[in-house]
């Protein structure tokens, strides 16, 4: 039997030429079907090509990751932030180490670029802990019968809602300045640039997405909802039966929330309406006579991974001053695993090396979620995450808190 020649395997970026063969790999490997894929070579892309990392084996693409280079607000402020996509290997090559090889390539990269952390929506948190990530934000969905959810007081808006023409670019703009100013003090939400709103737009025009804005006396657009609706085809069912998909909604003051919750109620033949993506500050549960009826349902967002540990702790603002001596194990990043010291005024801060007994000893997934808080650090110590002593926990919940919980309200 011949003797197998060795295999030449290289981790690096993707050539323009080499693109399709690179979109292949994430498009078998999640099933996408060709209408999808077809409809993706078309669509504006946001990932220049040198956001594109692969595993090329005797030249050919088996393992591939791609991000989103966008500034994301944490705790109100910008920072660079990737968003992490595209992750896959063709089955065939699986079970070989090439995505952990492709990690911590990728590690050393965000990290060459200045990019404190990534964040990513996992397919399976199993494989993405492995790596290093750490929950950052959870996902919470609403199903609802329209006729059966009323608000626990009355409302009255002299307002009015419209919908837009999303072809017209006074529409647009009204819609993108709201969602501007609804992110701007708001925690791991990505901010939307010329690129990305080109893209958003073009998506709810081929998915066939409405867009409603809600107005106030004086005209100004307070809130906009993205929502479809199609028939559900009950045969010889009585009453509605349609179902709605609400895909956004943001909202800049109580009023207008309740006026776009008003105007989805009026869709009579709406059998369902499911909400995606939704707050979890969402005050809705307040305003109900049966919350219940909402059918509130939670699940996992955002990953996040910590890339450099002082980039990303004094990347964001900081509820108190303080100081924590940090213990932070890292198995793929070995720059970041260390005693670190961070001090804080609020505003600013600054982390360095630091030796001896830290406060605070925990992972670099743990510090992911302590970043975002997406749990406190009580919380992260009561799961066995995290150890210290009943100070210094108590110093990371007010120094770490923030005034909004980190939500992500799209897909990349």
């Amino acid at each position: 039997m011949p003797e197998r020649r060795p295999r030449e395997i290289e981790i690096r970026a993707a050539t323009e030429a080499e693109l399709p063969a690179f979109d292949a790999v994430p498009h078998y490997v999640f099933a996408s079907s060709p209408e999808e894929a077809r409809a993706y070579a078309t669509m504006p892309s946001p990932l220049p090509a040198e956001c594109r990392l692969g595993v090329f084996v005797d030249g050919k693409v088996t393992t591939t990751y791609a991000w989103v280079p966008w500034q994301v607000r944490l705790n109100g402020r910008p920072t660079s932030i990737p968003g992490v996509t595209m992750v896959g290997t063709y089955p065939q090559f699986r079970r070989r180490g090439y995505l952990r090889r492709l990690m911590a390539r990728a590690m050393e990269v965000h990290r060459e670029r200045g990019e404190p952390a990534v964040i990513l929506w996992a397919s399976m948190g199993a494989i993405y802990q492995r790596f290093g990530y750490g929950r950052g934000s959870e996902y919470i969905s609403y199903n609802v019968d329209p006729r059966f959810v009323a608000s626990r007081e009355e409302f009255t808006w002299d307002g009015e809602v419209r919908l837009i023409d999303q072809s017209s670019p006074d529409d647009r703009a009204v819609v993108e300045r709201i969602h501007e100013e609804w992110a701007t003090p708001r925690n791991l939400v990505p901010m939307r640039d010329a690129a990305r709103w080109e893209y958003l737009w073009w998506e709810a025009q081929r998915k066939g997405h409405r867009v409603a804005v809600a107005e106030d006396a004086a005209g100004r657009a307070r809130r906009f909802i993205e929502y479809t609706a199609k028939e559900h085809h009950q045969t010889g069912e009585p009453g509605p039966d349609q179902q709605m998909e609400v895909c956004g909604f943001f909202a800049l003051d109580l009023d207008a929330r309740r006026a776009l919750w008003q105007y989805l109620r009026a869709h009579d033949l709406v059998l369902r309406a499911r909400f995606g993506q939704v707050e979890p500050d969402d005050p809705l549960q307040d305003l109900l006579l049966e919350p219940r009826e909402l059918r509130r349902a939670t699940g996992d967002a955002m990953w996040v991974r910590v890339v450099d540990i002082p980039r990303a702790l004094e990347a964001r603002p900081y509820s108190d001053a303080g100081a924590l001596t940090l213990r932070v194990h890292d198995d793929l990043a070995p720059w970041n695993d260390g005693v670190w010291r961070f001090e804080t005024d609020g505003e600013q801060s600054r982390v360095t090396t630091a030796a001896g007994t830290a406060d605070l000893d925990l992972s670099v997934n743990a510090l992911a979620s302590l970043l975002t808080v997406f749990r406190s650090a009580t919380r992260i110590e009561r799961a066995g995450m995290l150890s210290g002593d009943a100070a210094a926990v108590r110093r990371a919940d007010a120094i770490f808190a923030t005034a909004y919980a980190p939500h992500t309200p799209e897909g990349f």
